[in-house]
């Protein structure tokens, strides 16, 4: 069985635009051959979980912070599927080789 990158969306709570980004980072990892466990989370809350990247908005990137080993990314829109494939593409691809996947 193929191993899952895991990946944590945050937005302000936790709750909206985080949990609709699931679908979208779903598609686009289907396209560079990927299955990733996604988990939505609050910008506190982000730290607590170990994960392959961080995907959140340029507002809560800086709350999020820095965490040695895990790529913060940040993007305008959760549903703007262009800039969040051209801004994960990177830490895929390192993530795959990583991987050997």
């Amino acid at each position: 069985m193929a191993k899952k990158m895991k990946i944590v969306t945050v937005c302000g709570c936790g709750l909206g635009s985080s949990l609709m980004a699931k679908a979208t980072i779903e598609k686009i990892l289907k396209e560079f051959g990927v299955t990733a466990a996604i988990e939505a989370s609050d910008a506190g809350t982000a730290k607590g979980y170990f994960s392959d990247m961080i995907v959140t908005t340029p507002m809560l990137k800086e709350r999020v912070g820095e965490i040695p080993g895990t790529p913060v990314v940040a993007v305008k829109s959760f549903m703007n599927e262009d800039e969040l494939r051209e801004v994960m593409k990177p830490h895929v691809e390192a993530w795959k080789k990583k991987n050997d996947q």
